[in-house]
């Protein structure tokens, strides 16, 4: 998921963002998406479960233990490989772009500052399932929303060419 901030000076969000950017400026917020189960999928879980249950106390009853065994320590490993994929931070990333510096952060790595005016971005479409966004200066190159969905780097990056763009051709 990603959201557009405009954020100046003093705001709650200045201080998470990537420093401090000036109004006018374009502030994205990239987020990993984790939405919440529907009650019809919790359901649907939860029934899905209790049928692998009774399929795997079955066997026993006829003296195999190891198929329940093995099952319900799959089912163990599976609830707490959920349990800590939900308390842990979803991965976030911070794009500003202002009239002379783009300043990019991430949780895997520090604020990265670049010259906005010679900064591109490239978009690498390798299949139709996967896009790659990078922003390319003369000095490096950062691949960029790591963190999200095709759907949603397909939706960012033309606000991103369009606001590098107007960068390019507007006057020193």
């Amino acid at each position: 998921m990603f959201s557009i901030h405009s954020c100046p000076d003093g705001r709650p969000l200045a201080v998470e963002s990537a420093m401090h950017v000036r109004d006018g400026c374009l502030l994205l917020r990239l987020q990993e998406n984790r939405s919440h189960l529907s009650q019809e999928a919790r359901v649907t879980f939860t029934a899905l479960i209790v049928l692998f249950v009774a399929t795997a106390i079955l066997p026993a009853f006829s003296g195999e233990l190891l198929l329940p065994v093995f099952s319900i320590a799959t089912m163990a490993l599976l609830a707490g490989a959920i349990e800590w994929h939900k308390r842990s931070k979803p991965a976030t990333e911070w794009l500003a772009i202002e009239k002379d510096r783009l300043r990019y952060r991430s949780d895997r790595s520090d604020t990265i500052d670049l010259p906005a005016r010679s900064t591109v971005l490239v978009e690498d479409a390798g299949s139709p399932l996967r896009l790659r966004l990078f922003l390319e200066s003369q000095r490096q190159k950062i691949e960029i929303g790591h963190c999200l969905s095709l759907e949603e780097k397909r939706a960012i990056a033309p606000l991103i060419a369009r606001q590098l763009g107007q960068l390019t051709k507007a006057p020193a």
